[in-house]
């Protein structure tokens, strides 16, 4: 069995904001990256897509409409909650709470947001409810390099530095064991 990921294609908004759960515009190469994403995906699934989920985040659902395939969406796939950082510049937040985040990111919440061990609980919660076969997520770069940390065991720090690019398939094996613990 396969976790299949992807992360949302490219948003059209300006670099070096923080938007987490925010639902931000996509780039205005959305079209052509769709394109691209399931042209792809016909090549590596030509008998057709193994079952489909989203994050309800509008820059997902779109990418997942642009499939064709019928999917479920499933809040446990959104980002990274950000709080009251959400929409603000990553510059704009430079201060001793962010820096603090910043030091303390495997444990620390940003105000009004959310912490790693909630997300990463979160995705367990998804992990433990998807069927006992290979599965499709459309997401965002923070749950896909958490499910490496839960899926394949990375440390946060090795999962956590990954590039993650959009809109292209990452493959993470989901063995039965590990999917039994969830």
């Amino acid at each position: 069995m396969s976790l299949y990921l992807i992360r949302h294609t490219r948003v059209g908004c300006a670099p070096g904001l923080c938007y987490g759960q925010l639902d931000v515009p996509l780039a205005k190469s959305f079209a052509e990256e769709a394109h691209a994403v399931r042209e792809s995906l016909a090549v590596r699934f030509p008998a057709g897509l193994p079952p489909v989920w989203s994050s309800p985040s509008q820059r997902c659902r779109a990418l997942a409409d642009a499939l064709l395939v019928p999917y479920r969406v499933d809040p446990r796939l959104m980002e990274l909650n950000f709080g009251l950082w959400e929409g603000r510049t990553w510059a704009e937040l430079d201060s001793p709470q962010a820096r603090h985040w910043a030091d303390h990111w495997q444990s620390a919440a940003p105000p009004g947001g959310e912490s790693l061990p909630e997300l990463l609980a979160r995705l367990q919660s998804f992990l433990g409810s998807i069927p006992h076969s290979d599965v499709l997520l459309i997401t965002h770069a923070g749950p896909i390099r958490a499910l490496h940390h839960l899926v394949v065991g990375e440390s946060l720090d090795k999962a956590f530095a990954r590039p993650v690019d959009h809109g292209h398939l990452l493959t993470l094996p989901l063995d039965q064991a590990l999917h039994e613990k969830h």
